[in-house]
């Protein structure tokens, strides 16, 4: 099966939103262009435009982590569910473009005076839906929306629980994720660009005349998302795809598109961390082997399709030991621990790769151990 967009495609994506969003007004009808190949009832269009504008006034100039504007996000989200299907409905659209009002647009960031003008704003808009679309919208976001306080895996199993009844949830979850682990490469643009992963791993173990990676450029300058964090949200995609899974959830033709779309954005992902640290942290070959050849060896003894304790490999309790936190502090320290030991970084973006490589492989493979209450050793 074939991703629903590339990064390339996805590179294209943001700038010809963000060239769209720059415009004093906003061309909507060109923004939703760019979301819907086709064409909607006149009513429906305005209705989206409407809910992007909406959007716009109330993320105002928010940027994301890594600097591209807030809005952009449900935008491209909404644009990804709408590539995975011939005939999206206007309440899937709606409901992607706003997943995150609970979490993003909240009544203390704002003045009381911005904040009344901007709910009586959305109270106007969702009063042109019908009742049964606007009561099923607002039962969707509400389970769309992580609560404070509330663990990624709690959240994750209530969503997939209600799934069961409205699969769409999920689909919509995936292009959620979808989104966020594409957008990892707007900060990324390096020489592993044009280097093939596989090809690497190939050279590597089966031959001896093979030299390393030939740099042309320093290290990169130090981001705001380095490796090690970049590695925890490919964690937080293993959690949802097993925890998807384990729900047993039936998903529409075009979940189980945005699903192998997620899981091979998240390959490329490991394969640019794996690459990255190959060439600039273990450059010797022998050691690159070596390291391989450990995920290898682990991997057919079956060791990533269960939460292990900390053991004698490496590899045992790597969820357990270095990607769940019971803090925010606890995620700092533990992440920047993980940064500074690089031969860590690179058996986890190689066991990263054998386990999407499972998930597209294997429909029924799941991580035994990730449950909705918790991540355990079996």
């Amino acid at each position: 099966m074939k991703p629903l967009i590339d990064t390339q495609e996805f590179l294209a994506l943001s700038s010809f939103l963000n060239y769209q969003l720059s415009g004093e007004p906003v061309n909507w009808r060109g923004v939703l262009g760019l979301i819907i190949k086709g064409s909607l009832p006149p009513g429906d269009e305005e209705i989206l435009m409407d809910t992007m504008a909406y959007l716009e006034e109330a993320y105002g100039q928010q940027k994301r982590r890594l600097g591209p504007l807030a809005i952009l996000h449900p935008i491209r989200a909404a644009a990804l569910l709408v590539r995975s299907q011939e005939q999206p409905s206007i309440l899937e659209i709606l409901t992607t473009l706003l997943h995150d009002r609970h979490e993003d647009i909240r009544q203390e960031q704002y003045s009381p005076e911005t904040w009344t003008h901007l709910d009586e704003r959305y109270q106007r808009l969702i009063q042109r839906i019908d009742a049964n679309a606007n009561w099923f919208l607002h039962e969707r976001l509400h389970y769309l929306t992580k609560m404070p306080g509330q663990k990624y895996h709690e959240y994750l199993g209530n969503l997939f629980s209600k799934a069961q009844q409205t699969p769409e949830l999920a689909a919509i979850k995936l292009a959620d994720r979808l989104d966020n682990t594409l957008d990892l490469r707007i900060d990324l643009h390096e020489f592993t660009d044009s280097v093939h992963c596989f090809q690497v791993i190939f050279d590597t173990i089966f031959t001896n005349a093979y030299k390393g990676l030939r740099l042309e450029h320093a290290h990169p300058v130090a981001r705001k998302i380095n490796g090690a964090m970049r590695l925890y949200q490919l964690y937080k995609n293993t959690v949802l795809l097993t925890l998807l899974r384990t729900a047993g959830l039936v998903l529409p033709e075009y979940g189980g598109k945005l699903l192998h779309s997620l899981a091979v954005a998240s390959i490329r992902e490991a394969q640019t961390i794996l690459l990255h640290t190959f060439a600039y942290h273990i450059p010797d070959p022998a050691d690159q082997r070596a390291l391989l050849l450990e995920v290898m060896t682990y991997a057919h003894r079956d060791g990533f399709s269960q939460i292990s304790e900390s053991g004698t490999q490496r590899l045992d309790g790597l969820f357990t030991g270095h990607f769940t936190f019971d803090s925010k502090e606890a995620k700092k320290q533990g992440l920047e621990t993980l940064y500074q030991d690089k031969w860590l970084m690179g058996l986890s973006a190689a066991a990263f790769l054998v386990l999407f490589a499972s998930f597209i492989n294997d429909s029924q493979f799941r991580i035994k151990g990730i449950e909705p209450a918790g991540i355990f050793p079996v």
